[in-house]
C-alpha cells in the first residue's frame, strides 16, 4: 500500500513532520539521498541540513550494515514492517534502533518514508515503569522460563501458571489453574513438590531444587526450580509460593555430551588421557595387596612408517583397530584409555597374580595378526611396559612413571614385547637424565675433543686417512665412550649440535694434513633428518677451506629405510659437491642391494663382526667375499674395519680389500699424535706385515 505524500504540503502538516517527536527522513530508493528530514532526526544523529544534503541513507550506518540496507531497499524487506538496525552517529557512536519504513510519493515520485526508534530510549522507558507492574508482565509475556504461583491454603492450588510452565509438564496452561499437583503428578512426585514448598516456607529464603519428573505424556524432563514464599502484607504469615521452573534437559544433554567429548578420544571412542588421569589417581588410591591393579603403558611400534607411507587416514584406521582388539581383550572393570598418536593405557584389576602378564602375552598375539586397511593387509607390533600398585608405588604419579619407564625398556629390548618395572629402570633413567644434563655443559665446556684412527691402504701399505672418533673427557669420570653418550644426544636432539661441532672440528684438522689424506666423520641418522645439514657441511668447508674431496662422510644403512627419496636427494647433493659417501657397518642393518643401485656409494665399509667371525665361521667369510663383488661392480672402495690380528690382515689383503683399519694398524689417537704419525711413519710393505699392535 503506497502512501501519498502532498506535493505542496500546507504548513500545518510540514510543522507536523518536522516537529514530531519520533526521528524520520523521506529519502529516494534510487539515489539512497535524503528528501527531507525532521528536527527529531537532526537532533539524534547530529548531523546539520546541510550535512544531510549530501548524504544517503548507506552514511548513517557502519560499513557491515550497508550491504544488508541495499538488499532491504532492493527487496522492499523493511517496508510496512518493523525492522532492527545498528545506525551510526555524526560522532561515531553506533546505537540499535528500530526502523519502520513505508512505500509513499513525495514530490510526484516513489519515496520512502523511515521512521525511527532509538531502542536506547525505549530500553531506558521500561526500567522506569512500575517495578510491581513490571515484574507481572515479564512473568505473564516475556519469561521463557516456567512461573507458577501456588495458594498454599487452598491445598497448593496454583493460581498462576503461564505457558513456558505448561509446556514443561505437557498441559495447557489454562487448564492447570485450579489444580493442585496431585491431580496432575504422581503421588510420589506430588510429595516431592509438597516437601519443597514445606521448606521455602521454612527457610523464608529462595531454594533451589533440580529434579528429573515425568511429564503428562510420560516423557522424562529434568527440571531446575527456584521457590520462595511470597510475603504476605501486614506481618500476616506467608499464603503463596512463588516457584520459577527452567526445562534443562537438553542442557544437561548437552554437557554430558560435551562432558563425553572432553573425556573420550574421538577418534576411538576410548576414554581419553584426561580421563584416565582422574581415574588412575582413584584407583592407585583404592589399591591394597589384596586387590592389587596393574597399569600397561602400550605403544604400536613403528606407527609413523605407516602414518608416512599409507598416509594419516589409513593411521587413524589402524588406530581403531587396535582399540576395538584392546576392548575385546579387557573386563568391563577394566579401564582402556587412548592417551594420544598411538599411546594407549590399560587398568588392569589383578583377579590373580598372573592376569598382567597373560594379558601381555594375548595382546602381543592379537596384535599379531594382521590389520585390513581399506583391503590392504598391514602387520604392527607392540611395546608394552607394566608396573603394578601398590607393589611398585601407592601414587598415581610414581605409577605412571614406573610404567613408562617399563615401557622404555621394552623397546630398548627390540619392541614386540613387554616388560614390568623394575628399580633399575629408575635408576638408569636418573643415570640418563644425570647424563643429559652434564653432556650439556660439556658441549659448552670443551669437554668433547676428536680422536683420530688411522686409515691404512694396502695397495701401497700406506696412511689414506684417519676416522674422527667422538670422546667425552669428563673431568669427573675420566674419558667416556661414544657408545655411552651418544644415544643420549640423539634421544635428546643434542646430537645435532655435537655433530656440528665435529664436522667442523675434524675438518680444522684435516686441513693441517697432506693434500691426499681424508678425514672420514659418522653422521647419525638423527642429523641426516636434520633440514640444516646441508647448509652446515658447506659452512664448515667454507669456514675451514678443506678441499670437499678430502671429507669422507660414513652413514648406516638405517637411513633409508623411511623417506628413501628424501635421503637419496640429500645424499646426492653432498656428492655433487665432491665429498665421498661411504655406508657404514654394512651387512648388520637393512643390506638391500635397491638402495646400492639407487645411490652410488663411494666406500662399503665391512662391519667388525664379520672380520672377527671370519676364521670360525665360513658364513662370515662368504659375506666378506661378497662384499668386494659388490664393491667391484658399483666401483666402490672395500674398508674392512675391526683389523687385530696379522692373520685378519693377510685374509684381507688376499681377498683383495682395497682399505682397512683396526687397533693392529693404530688406535684412536689425539689430534697431536695424529699429527705426529703423519710427520714421522712411513708404511713400507715389509713393515706393515709385520707390524705389532699399535698403541699411541
Amino acid at each position: 500500500m503506497n502512501s501519498v505524500w502532498p506535493d505542496a504540503p500546507n504548513d500545518d502538516f510540514r510543522s507536523l513532520f518536522k516537529t514530531h517527536p519520533s526521528p524520520m527522513w523521506v529519502y529516494d530508493p534510487q539515489t539512497l539521498k535524503f528528501l527531507i528530514v525532521n528536527d527529531a532526526a537532526r537532533d539524534l544523529y547530529g548531523y546539520g541540513d546541510s550535512d544531510f544534503a549530501v548524504m544517503t541513507v548507506l552514511d548513517i550506518r557502519p560499513s557491515v550494515e550497508r550491504e544488508r540496507m541495499l538488499d532491504a531497499v532492493h527487496h522492499r524487506t523493511d517496508i510496512e514492517t518493523a525492522q532492527r538496525w545498528t545506525h551510526l552517529k555524526a560522532d561515531g557512536e553506533t546505537f540499535e534502533v528500530l526502523t519502520y519504513g513505508r512505500e509513499i510519493r513525495f514530490d510526484g515520485k516513489m519515496a520512502i518514508l523511515a521512521i525511527v526508534q532509538d531502542r536506547t530510549e525505549v530500553n531506558a522507558a521500561r526500567r522506569q515503569v512500575d517495578a510491581t507492574q513490571s515484574l507481572l508482565d515479564s512473568i505473564v509475556d516475556n519469561l521463557p522460563v516456567g512461573v507458577f504461583v501456588k495458594d498454599m491454603e487452598r491445598d497448593g492450588r496454583y493460581i498462576l501458571f503461564n505457558e513456558a510452565c505448561g509446556g514443561i509438564v505437557g498441559r495447557a496452561a489454562q487448564d492447570m489453574i485450579g489444580k493442585s499437583d496431585r491431580a496432575i503428578f504422581s503421588d510420589e512426585q506430588t510429595a516431592l513438590f509438597r516437601e519443597q514448598d514445606k521448606l521455602a516456607f521454612e527457610t523464608a529464603e529462595t531454594v533451589y531444587f533440580e529434579e528429573t519428573i515425568h511429564t503428562v505424556d510420560g516423557v522424562l524432563r529434568i527440571l531446575k526450580t527456584a521457590k520462595r514464599a511470597l510475603p504476605a502484607p501486614s506481618g500476616q504469615a506467608p499464603r503463596y509460593v512463588l516457584g520459577i521452573s527452567q526445562d534443562v534437559t537438553a542442557e544437561r544433554s548437552v554437557e554430558a555430551r560435551l562432558a563425553h567429548l572432553a573425556m573420550h578420544d574421538s577418534l576411538t571412542g576410548l576414554p581419553n588421557r584426561a580421563f584416565f588421569s582422574e581415574s588412575i589417581v582413584r584407583q592407585v588410591a583404592a589399591a591394597r595387596p589384596e586387590k592389587p591393579i596393574a597399569l600397561l603403558y602400550i605403544d604400536v611400534d613403528h606407527f609413523k612408517h605407516i602414518n608416512d607411507s599409507k598416509g594419516h587416514a589409513a593411521g587413524d584406521m589402524l588406530l581403531r583397530q587396535v582399540a576395538e582388539r584392546l576392548q575385546q581383550l579387557a573386563e568391563r572393570s577394566d579401564l582402556v584409555a587412548r592417551l594420544g598418536g598411538d599411546e594407549f593405557a590399560l587398568v588392569l584389576r589383578m583377579t590373580d597374580a598372573g592376569r598382567a602378564r597373560r594379558f601381555a602375552d594375548l595382546l602381543l598375539q592379537s596384535l599379531s595378526a594382521p590389520f585390513d586397511l581399506d583391503g590392504v593387509r598391514e602387520h604392527v607390533t607392540c611395546s608394552i611396559g607394566i608396573a603394578m600398585a601398590p607393589e611398585h608405588g601407592n601414587d598415581a604419579d610414581v605409577l605412571m612413571r614406573d610404567a613408562d619407564l617399563a615401557l622404555y625398556a621394552a623397546k630398548a629390548s627390540g619392541r614386540s614385547t613387554y616388560r614390568f618395572y623394575q628399580t633399575e629402570m629408575r635408576l638408569e633413567a636418573e643415570r640418563r637424565h644425570q647424563l643429559t644434563l652434564e653432556l650439556r655443559e660439556a658441549l659448552q665446556n670443551d669437554e668433547l675433543e676428536l680422536h683420530y684412527q688411522p686409515i691404512i691402504r694396502l695397495d701401497e701399505d700406506a696412511l689414506s686417512g684417519f676416522e674422527a672418533l667422538i670422546r667425552w673427557r669428563h673431568p669427573k669420570r675420566g674419558l667416556i665412550a661414544p657408545a655411552e653418550f651418544i644415544p643420549v644426544a640423539e634421544e635428546t636432539g643434542m646430537i645435532v649440535p655435537i655433530g656440528d661441532w665435529v664436522l667442523r672440528e675434524a675438518c680444522r684438522a684435516a686441513v693441517e694434513w697432506p693434500e691426499h689424506l681424508k678425514v672420514a666423520i659418522n653422521l647419525s641418522v638423527y642429523q641426516f633428518r636434520h633440514a640444516s645439514l646441508l647448509a652446515t657441511v658447506v659452512s664448515a668447508l667454507s669456514e675451514t677451506g678443506l678441499c670437499p674431496g678430502r671429507l669422507e662422510i660414513e652413514v648406516t644403512e638405517s637411513i633409508l629405510l623411511s623417506e628413501v627419496e628424501q635421503s637419496l636427494s640429500l645424499l646426492r647433493a653432498l656428492k655433487e659437491l665432491g665429498i665421498r659417501i661411504a655406508i657404514d657397518d654394512f651387512g648388520t642393518g637393512y643390506s638391500s642391494l635397491s638402495y646400492l643401485r639407487s645411490f652410488s656409494f663411494d666406500k662399503i665399509k665391512l662391519d667388525r663382526s664379520f672380520v672377527a667371525g671370519m676364521d670360525a665361521d665360513p658364513g662370515n667369510l662368504a659375506i666378506v667375499r661378497a662384499v668386494v663383488g659388490i664393491a667391484s661392480g658399483f666401483n666402490a672402495v672395500t674398508l674392512a674395519e675391526g683389523i687385530e690380528t696379522e692373520a685378519q690382515l693377510a685374509k684381507l689383503r688376499a681377498e683383495g680389500y682395497h682399505e682397512v683399519q683396526g687397533f693392529l694398524l693404530g688406535r684412536p689417537m689425539s689430534r697431536e699424535n695424529a699429527l705426529a704419525r703423519i710427520l714421522h711413519e712411513a708404511y713400507p710393505a715389509r713393515t706393515l706385515r709385520a707390524r705389532k699392535p699399535a698403541h699411541v
